[in-house]
């Protein structure tokens, strides 16, 4: 293998961290007190909240928990799916699903924005504060109380998050954590709505509501508001890019301010909330392409140097290197197969590549054996047959960096 080639692959494996295990007992970390403190906290709310209702409306609540639960499930495997790059651990996901549940949603923003939704009244009456308030509160607390459970999780894996992507893909998550716990509450409290009168049906109905616009939620607010935080702090993998960091930071306050006050944005007329709410959401998903796409190259660059010694010894080519990470290359790769069994084959044969990649990164930081490494690129040499069924190596096209 070249001398360059390993030299890149360390280097990108050191920066990146790629392959690493988390582990969330960590004594010696204030971080790790804080977390625990905090999130005992949050849980002394939630049953000082839910304790006294939980005997008259059990059934409600039980449903509306198995409703939201779903519906965050599915989330959860669509978060994973889009995470390609660097797999987050699992307890790096747990802890940022726990935070945005427990210590973001009742140990922080309950409390904040109940006496904040109590001055505004007082200082602007009580129209004003129907159509304004909860968008001058949420975008605030509810964003800052998600920010601070991912400075923490910075701080407990430091060496893991450190990528604009880490940034979008672990915020997700943390909203996530909040969105589903938000999503039981107003289903929760809607079961002692019209005088307790069909406490299930009310529970169903709002948990149903809640679901249908959480595409454009919590979740989506709070990865724009952590990969901003990301680009502003700056680390050891990631430039710091001060405007850029602003700017993803108010885009996740200022679209959670449209969807929280789109009432007050559409004066109030059915038509024009509608549109308010309609334009938000074409925002939110340009602006989250926008912001997958600015942290893709980065984690490009790092699959690209981790595979530097297998292009060197001719496991993968470059063409092959260049349909996992670009997309027109993708398609390109695709197309020139010569038939149906051969573009399939390139297809698997894309993520074998990736699969090799994550395998590498775990056997460097000892957590899968050379065995697991070989079978990969035994699997890649297999599948390139399949797609390059004339030739020994896959593809004609030249990379592009």
């Amino acid at each position: 293998m070249s001398t360059d080639a390993d030299q890149r692959r360390t280097e990108a494996l050191e920066t990146s961290a790629w392959g690493e295990r988390f582990t969330f007992f960590q004594p010696q970390n204030l971080c790790f007190w804080v977390f625990l403190a905090l999130t005992g906290v949050g849980l002394v709310h939630v049953w000082s909240y839910f304790g006294p209702k939980a005997g008259f409306y059990a059934e409600a609540f039980v449903v509306a928990a198995i409703l939201c639960g779903l519906c965050g499930a599915a989330w959860v495997w669509w978060f994973h799916h889009i995470d390609r790059w660097e797999r987050q651990p699992r307890g790096l996901v747990v802890a940022a699903l726990i935070w945005g549940a427990v210590p973001a949603t009742f140990g922080f923003a309950i409390t904040v924005n109940g006496a904040m939704l109590s001055i505004y009244p007082k200082l602007f009456g009580q129209e004003w504060s129907a159509d304004w308030a909860a968008g001058l509160t949420a975008p605030f607390t509810e964003e800052a109380a998600k920010l601070c459970g991912f400075l923490l999780i910075m701080g407990l894996a430091p060496r893991l998050v450190r990528t604009a992507n880490d940034g979008l893909i672990i915020g997700a998550f943390v909203g996530l954590g909040f969105a589903v716990f938000e999503d039981f509450l107003y289903a929760a409290n809607s079961t002692a709505t019209a005088f307790g009168t069909d406490p299930v049906g009310n529970a169903v109905q709002m948990s149903f509501t809640r679901i249908a616009f959480s595409f454009v939620s919590h979740p989506l607010f709070s990865a724009l508001v952590c990969s901003g935080a990301i680009y502003l702090m700056g680390t050891a993998a990631q430039p710091r890019r001060i405007g850029r960091g602003i700017a993803l930071v108010v885009a996740g306050m200022f679209l959670h301010f449209t969807w929280d006050d789109a009432g007050g944005l559409g004066n109030g007329s059915g038509l024009q909330t509608f549109a308010v709410m309609a334009g938000s959401i074409i925002l939110a998903m340009v602006l989250l392409r926008w912001a997958f796409r600015a942290a893709a190259p980065r984690e490009h660059q790092f699959i690209r140097d981790i595979l530097a010694p297998e292009v060197a010894a001719g496991v993968v080519s470059d063409a092959e290197i260049e349909a996992v990470v670009d997309k027109r290359q993708r398609k390109a790769y695709r197309k020139a197969a010569p038939n149906h069994h051969a573009r399939r084959a390139r297809k698997h044969l894309r993520h074998a590549v990736l699969d090799l990649t994550h395998d590498i990164a775990s056997a460097h930081h000892g957590n899968a054996d050379t065995g697991a490494v070989d079978q990969a690129r035994a699997e890649v040499v297999r599948l390139r047959a399949l797609a390059e069924p004339d030739q020994p190596a896959a593809g004609t096209l030249q990379p592009t960096r």
